[in-house]
């Protein structure tokens, strides 16, 4: 079959791999639409070892235990490290030890991990931070097989581009239930890629009254004011510290979130930040960054301060929200076989979700 392989550090290469057959546990599923999440190329270009615990994507710091910290997966087990984690498809075999009501020619999308279920964080409602994490399975490819904790069945009526949303969509999820936003709230929101389009939209859906998404990239604003942002912000060109005071009639937003990367902006929201406000940092950052705010001043103002790195018990609820966002316009497909290119369009920023097809 054909897949996307890191080939080394910094190359990518579509190869003809061996095509991966089902352990008696797992689930075998042809893929239909893989889409380029931002860690994907941060992996490529070796600045995150794919399924270790140095990957914001996968959760807790890196342990000193091999075992636990080199989770590489069917991928690496055969010798070839096959990209991607954002899929759909229609499953094609089923293990003989599979207990869900699974059935072949099925559509469904999966999760990238397969938690153990009996850890102490699996026990304690923190299955992201799982011990014993199942091996992974890329789904830049023909073919991949997963564990059926992590196979999740989608409507038969919705497409299957839409669906290969489930993993992302399931992290905005994930990311507004720890924001607690009312309804009434004020909201901004830097960086309008997939997440922070996905989170915009949800946060419209559970009853924020105004939303102002702050992004320097024309298109992706455009797209925004498209699909319901109350304001949108080039923080190139404009003052997002002016026009935020406008906006929020000087009180600052209820609400923020930081899903564009950048250290300066996460810096600047806590500034942003009502009374009592919440600030969920969503993307990744470079390690050694640090925010450099005197603790008197987050007191004073009484901040709760969140990050996202993954995405527990979001699944069958992002499932479920699938069909009720605009999800068509975000997408741009390259087939699999231009992967080389559709990574370079990625770099290029103004596309929003970039899927390949096999």
């Amino acid at each position: 079959m054909k897949a996307v392989v890191v080939k080394e550090v910094g190359i990518l290469e579509v190869q003809d791999v061996p095509e991966p057959e089902p352990n008696p546990d797992e689930i075998k599923v042809k893929i239909a639409y893989a889409g380029i999440c931002g860690t994907d190329p941060l992996i490529l270009d070796g600045e995150i070892a794919k399924g270790s615990r140095q990957d914001g994507a996968i959760g807790r710091p890196k342990t000193g235990n091999p075992k636990r910290d080199n989770i590489m997966g069917r991928e690496m087990r055969t010798g070839v490290r096959i990209l991607g984690h954002e899929a759909s498809g229609t499953i094609v075999k089923i293990g003989s030890e599979i207990r869900g009501d699974f059935k072949v020619g099925q559509k469904v999308a999966m999760n990238y991990k397969s938690t153990c279920g009996s850890c102490y964080y699996c026990t304690n409602g923190m299955a992201h931070f799982c011990e014993r994490l199942g091996p992974l399975s890329g789904v830049m490819a023909e073919y991949a097989v997963f564990k059926e904790n992590i196979v999740f069945p989608l409507p038969h009526d919705l497409p299957l581009d839409i669906g290969a949303f489930l993993e992302p969509v399931s992290i905005a999820v994930h990311t507004l239930d720890i924001a607690h936003l009312k309804i009434g709230d004020s909201v901004i929101i830097t960086g309008a890629g997939p997440i922070g389009l996905l989170i915009m939209q949800l946060a419209i859906k559970s009853g924020a009254s105004k939303v102002l998404v702050s992004e320097p990239i024309a298109e992706k604003r455009k797209l925004a004011k498209q699909l319901g942002a109350t304001v949108v912000v080039d923080p190139i060109k404009e003052d997002l510290l002016d026009i935020s005071n406008d906006f929020t009639d000087g009180r600052g937003y209820n609400v923020c979130f930081e899903v564009s990367g950048k250290t300066a902006i996460a810096r600047q929201l806590i500034l942003l930040a009502e009374g009592d406000g919440t600030i969920v940092w969503v993307a990744s950052y470079p390690k050694n960054f640090e925010l450099g705010i005197p603790i008197s001043y987050l007191r004073s103002k009484e901040l709760t301060i969140r990050s996202v790195i993954a995405s527990p018990y979001s699944f069958p609820r992002a499932a479920q929200m699938l069909p009720t966002l605009n999800l068509k316009p975000l997408i741009k497909v390259y087939p699999l076989t231009e992967a080389i290119k559709a990574f370079e369009a990625h770099k290029m920023g103004k596309d929003v979700k970039i899927m390949l097809q096999p």
